[in-house]
């Protein structure tokens, strides 16, 4: 069995994240000994342990032998996997993106648009990002009913019995659902919020909608191989959530535990992916049963609160940040930074270092993100 190695990386530190000088020497001594006490002992795993099982012992909380992988190159722990599949939708002329002339009219948007299966129409300028809804479907809560949920394709968990996942050594991920951006889209944001004051029995029966749905889809793929999924729902700004956490235990609380519970019980870790700043909604979802969050912006909290304070209970599955971070292009401080993380994790191992999935649409060269993984993989690697 191998011996766990601490290669020294020179790392250069000159301001960490929240403003605070530093000593530079000090800082990477402090860092050596924090990364060393859990990393260059004399700590032996099995040379046989796969991805898969490195990332379940993060998320168990089970002496995994470092943190996760789940970078854009060889260091990658984490298989993703289309699960959801649908009977074929009635025909939609606008079902890609196009400057489609009735959906301009509706709209009075001057770009391109299309529109998807439930009735949201969606646009976005010169081929950008993936757009954002500019019509929902529910423009008034008379069009529920019209609200509908597509077939769920019967055959599905026949054909994925027979995709080898159990037997994969990559811990297998899929994709879930979304409760609040579902009802975003549907009703448009300002609607949404005001919705969730002055009609919570609308919004709790679009819920039940949305979950009964993601209860059918679960039913086509568990005991198929799959390890995690993950839901997303961007709840928060830069400073706060769009909601109280009294209305979000009200009204969102019992429908994302439904679901969890369902996955729990059927051996699927949840992940959890939510942009902006959520600090006061983190202990609510583990609550209903999160294991895994997905933020971008980990130092929005910074990823040091986000360790000391729920390192115990959940895992963090994220890049160095992308906002105050990876866009300066610094590779020292972007170096520095990795390495602060590293050690913020050393101990509890709660961390899946990530990729951001689409580096040029935040205005990040790839390089600079590629210098960040390099300083992680060689603090962190058995």
């Amino acid at each position: 069995m191998p011996v766990i190695q601490f290669p020294i990386y020179r790392v250069y530190l000159r301001k960490n994240i929240i403003g605070r000088k530093i000593d530079t020497a000090n800082a990477v001594r402090c860092l050596q000994r924090s990364v060393c006490a859990c990393w260059c002992m004399e700590f032996y795993m099995p040379s046989e342990m796969t991805s898969r099982e490195i990332i379940r012992r993060i998320i168990a909380h089970n002496d995994a032998p470092r943190i996760g992988w789940n970078f854009n190159s060889e260091h990658n722990d984490i298989r993703y996997v289309s699960t959801r599949a649908y009977l074929p939708d009635p025909p939609n002329p606008f079902s890609s993106w196009g400057r489609h002339e009735e959906l301009l009219r509706l709209t009075g948007f001057n770009g391109e648009v299309f529109r998807d299966r439930y009735g949201n129409i969606y646009g976005r300028y010169n081929g950008k990002t993936k757009g954002e809804c500019i019509r929902g479907a529910i423009t008034e809560w008379s069009d529920f009913d019209k609200y509908l949920m597509p077939a769920v394709d019967p055959f599905q968990r026949s054909k994925l019995k027979a995709s080898g996942y159990e037997s994969c050594d990559k811990f297998v991920m899929t994709g879930g659902a979304s409760l609040f951006s579902a009802l975003r889209d549907a009703r448009l944001m300002a609607n949404a919020l005001a919705d969730t004051l002055l009609e919570p029995e609308m919004v709790t029966a679009f819920l039940d909608r949305i979950v009964e749905h993601e209860l059918a889809v679960l039913d086509t793929f568990s005991d198929c191989g799959v390890d995690g999924a993950m839901f997303g729902d961007d709840w928060g700004t830069q400073s706060s959530t769009f909601i109280s956490p009294e209305t979000f235990r009200k009204l969102f609380f019992p429908q994302y535990k439904r679901i969890f519970d369902a996955y729990h019980e059927r051996g699927i870790s949840i992940f959890m992916h939510s942009c902006g700043y959520i600090y006061k909604f983190i202990p609510l979802f583990i609550e209903s049963g999160v294991d895994v969050f997905q933020f971008d912006q980990p130092d929005a909290y910074p990823a040091e609160t986000l360790s000391a304070e729920f390192g115990s209970r959940a895992v963090f599955h994220s890049p160095v940040d992308i906002q105050k971070v990876l866009p300066t292009g610094d590779l020292d401080f972007i170096a520095a930074r990795a390495a602060e993380m590293c050690a913020a994790f050393s101990r509890n191992k709660a961390w899946i270092a990530k990729d951001y999935p689409t580096y040029n649409d935040i205005g990040v060269d790839p390089a600079w993100a590629k210098h960040a993984e390099d300083v992680i993989i060689n603090l962190t690697r058995i």
